[in-house]
């Protein structure tokens, strides 16, 4: 991994937070952009998050479109772009799996 990867990696928590600065926003957005790895990275936390989100606030809504919210995220949605860097439905929903896994053992050990 590229020392700046983990330089970015280490931003994904404060991105979806909220709390990244807005030169360090958009340096993390454009790298996003052009790094797999740390796409794929910031797709498994999107995911995890929102989950966790969804389990918090005990939604009983329609199956989130994870994707689509990181895209809106990234100010990159549109309908011709469903998926970025040709990350597959299937990874989508194996992250979703992964997330309500790790979600559902934390609620056990809390």
């Amino acid at each position: 991994m590229k020392k700046e990867c983990m330089q970015f990696q280490s931003m994904v928590e404060p991105f979806l937070e909220g709390k990244l600065p807005g030169s360090s926003r958009q340096s993390f957005i454009e790298h996003v952009r052009k790094c797999k790895v740390c796409h794929e990275e910031l797709e498994i936390y999107h995911v995890i998050y929102s989950v966790l989100d969804e389990l918090n606030n005990e939604k009983d809504k329609e199956t989130t479109n994870y994707m689509q919210t990181l895209e809106k995220k990234l100010g990159t949605a549109s309908k011709s772009d469903s998926k970025l860097f040709g990350v597959s439905a299937a990874y989508g929903f194996a992250a979703a799996g992964l997330a309500a896994i790790t979600a559902g053992v934390l609620l056990l050990i809390l």
